[in-house]
């Protein structure tokens, strides 16, 4: 029952970060986060929100100083839309999983494009070739 409470907490805490960081917060630097997960501790003290920015993350340290500008404002948010004795600290990780995952895809990309194409019999002979000699 613990567990299915605390995974209800999680998701909408998560539901509800996610469209305040769209709808809500006017700070430009904060526009292409995306909560990837949420994960609240078990004494619901502490929740840790993974994010990711979507482009890329090149401006990583802008990101980090607009989330904790508007950590308060959000953290106000939550308190009004659930219902907790302790309304949980807000501690954002930057999740590099997507990035190390794109990372990958073009690694295999690069190797599929380096591979022969492997041809049959009939199209190794030149037709020209063929013509020639026929």
């Amino acid at each position: 029952m613990n567990n299915k409470y605390k995974g209800r907490v999680e998701e909408t805490i998560h539901q509800l970060v996610a469209e305040l960081i769209v709808r809500r917060v006017k700070d430009p630097r904060v526009e292409n986060v995306s909560i990837i997960r949420v994960s609240v501790s078990g004494d619901y003290s502490v929740a840790k929100l993974y994010y990711n920015i979507i482009g890329g993350s090149d401006d990583l340290e802008d990101v980090e100083s607009g989330l904790k500008s508007a950590r308060g404002y959000i953290r106000n948010k939550i308190k009004k839309h659930l219902r907790l004795r302790v309304i949980p600290e807000l501690v954002f990780i930057y999740d590099s999983s997507l990035d190390k995952a794109m990372a990958l895809e073009e690694i295999i990309e690069g190797i599929h494009e380096e591979e022969p194409v492997k041809e049959d019999d009939s199209a190794e002979n030149d037709p020209e070739e063929e013509m020639e000699n026929g």
